[in-house]
């Protein structure tokens, strides 16, 4: 009879890995889930009922486990391969970095950063309470990267630093199949039950949800809704928040919607809680695809190690004291992630940020939410002359009535010279890739990493030739092209390190040129560029994102001129 065991991975990358794992394993009858810290504590709460035998996860995630149930749990370790996939990994990240973690992670790291020296510090915690004044502390010496457990990545994105969870490999995966079949014969323990203690600390017509310092829901009360709106579990991570005294985020409610989240600290005879209380936004249908409404809580990560990327920085900080911004570049420059920066640079993670489509902007949606702060504007090339005018009048008023105004252009347009040559407008050219080639080597680290990250992609570093060729090639989509790219290359890597050979495959499958035939040039110039387009689209199937590739335009331009 094989022995029925719950696998709990507290990050998603972790699946596929394990998934092919149990193939392997005969003895285990395995239930796969996902969460982190308080996040698995649903999945334990019915591992009893369901007759589960043993329990496996990792880090702070089995360590709260093994508080919750008599069912015994094993602790996945770190290899000695885990350390040296994440610090290859890290290998080419620009700036100070460091290892934060429990003895069982930095033991097996300092040996490793020691014997190979590889400038890497590392910093041992003893409790789970350390880690966020510890890496806020790191923050204040000039570090950059922060590697370690779910709890160090967390801690590291709520103090504004980029950090890389130190994942877990094949060879952990079945030594702790190993150990739960050793363990499933001599040790079984009862489930021991606490009573949670809910009080009602006063009447509030509001809605509010109160947790304690462990993450656990101490009450809670709806009067604008029938029932629960909001998943409790999307606001544990927010518990406690560092920053601000009061915060606002956007998180998406159970029927889609967002909602408006107002995060506070509370002291109440000597114990802190964190309060919540949630509302619908006002006059806002963030289910609008022209329309978002969104939470910016770190200071998005600009590569900058080339001249022309720090320039752009150097005159963001320059005009950080108006409120009326002009970002002009190219499509795939990055004017959307620019204008989050700008956003959190002057506010630090309070307030919202909305991001809206020209033609919606040009109707003036007023009055916005008291707690939007930035209104970022794009696509303003397609609209009309006329709607310009409405767009450039609107943009007026918003900026005297204290919001921060951000508009996004690909080139300096006639009909908005009145805003784009005022003296308070602040006015920002984002270079193209090829003006910062010098970048190109710190943003592929960087996508190997976030893809490596999202997706679980094998490749954690590229060969030095086919860095080259990246280098070499002119990315007219610029960025996005760049990171597009990447995650081509990824898919069809298959060994720990990206080969000359995939890269130039995928760049000879994107040089592939657009087939024209003759008959195809005649008639009028909008005539011949309809029908060049409509023999692209039959080319690619229907395929608007790669016809706008392959035509170097947007896609909102293309589906302009596919209307006409």
């Amino acid at each position: 009879m094989k022995i029925k065991t719950l696998f709990i991975a507290p990050y998603p990358a972790m699946l596929p890995l394990i998934k092919e794992c149990r193939k392997e394993e005969k003895d285990l009858d395995i239930k796969i889930a996902t969460g982190n810290l308080g996040q698995a504590l649903p999945h334990v709460k019915n591992a009893e009922s369901e007759g589960i035998d043993m329990i496996i996860s990792r880090g702070g995630t089995a360590k709260l486990v093994q508080q919750e149930t008599n069912i015994p749990v094993i602790d996945i370790q770190v290899s000695g391969y885990d350390m040296l996939r994440v610090l290859t990994l890290a290998n080419d990240f620009p700036g100070k970095k460091a290892i934060v973690g429990f003895s069982n992670i930095t033991l097996g790291a300092k040996t490793i950063t020691d014997i190979l020296d590889i400038g890497i510090e590392v910093f041992t915690i003893q409790k789970e309470e350390e880690v966020e004044a510890l890496v806020h502390e790191l923050r204040s010496k000039g570090f950059e990267l922060i590697m370690g457990d779910v709890v160090t990545v967390e801690a590291a994105a709520k103090a504004g630093l980029e950090g890389i969870l130190i994942q877990s490999g094949r060879e952990a995966i079945f030594d702790a199949f190993q150990k739960a079949k050793s363990l499933y014969d001599s040790f079984r323990r009862k489930q021991q039950e606490n009573d949670l203690l809910r009080a009602i600390i006063k009447e509030n017509t509001d809605n509010i949800i109160l947790f304690n310092r462990n993450a656990e829901c101490v009450f809670e009360q709806w009067n604008t809704f029938s029932s629960p709106p909001i998943l409790l579990s999307d606001l544990q991570s927010l518990v406690h928040r560092k920053g601000n005294a009061e915060s606002v985020v956007m998180i998406e409610g159970i029927k889609g919607d967002m909602l408006k989240v107002q995060v506070s600290s509370l002291e109440i005879a000597g114990e802190t809680y964190t309060q919540f209380i949630i509302k619908e936004l006002n006059d806002i249908k963030s289910s609008s695809e022209n329309l978002n409404v969104e939470s910016v809580s770190q200071l998005p990560m600009i590569i900058h190690e080339s001249e022309a990327m720090k320039d752009c920085l150097a005159a963001i900080s320059a005009g950080k004291n108006r409120n009326l911004w002009l970002l002009i570049g190219s499509a795939g420059t990055g004017k959307g992630l620019l204008a989050r920066y700008i956003h959190y640079l002057k506010h630090q993670g309070a307030g919202l940020f909305l991001s809206i489509h020209a033609k919606e902007a040009r109707r003036g949606l007023n009055p916005f939410d008291d707690d939007i702060r930035s209104i970022y504007i794009y696509d303003a090339e397609d609209i009309s002359a006329e709607e310009k005018s409405r767009l450039l009048n609107q943009c007026q008023k918003w900026a005297e009535s204290g919001k921060e105004v951000i508009l996004s252009l690909s080139s300096e347009i006639q009909e908005l010279y009145s805003l784009l040559f005022k003296e308070e407008t602040v006015r920002i050219y984002i270079p193209s890739l090829l003006e910062r080639k010098d970048d190109i080597r710190a943003l592929t680290a960087y996508f190997i990493a976030h893809f490596h990250q999202q997706y679980g992609t094998s490749a954690v570093k590229i060969r030095e030739d086919a860095m080259e060729l990246l280098e070499r090639y002119n990315w007219p989509g610029n960025t996005a092209e760049l990171k597009a790219f990447l995650f081509d290359v990824l898919a069809a890597e298959k060994g720990y390190i990206i080969s000359k050979e995939t890269v130039s495959r995928q760049l000879n499958r994107k040089q592939r040129p657009v087939q024209i035939e003759d008959s195809l040039l005649t008639g009028t110039l909008d005539q011949i560029e309809k029908r060049i387009i409509e023999a692209v689209m039959k080319e690619e199937n229907q395929n608007q994102t790669k016809v706008s590739k392959r035509l170097g335009i947007n896609r909102s331009t293309l589906w302009r001129k596919l209307k006409e």
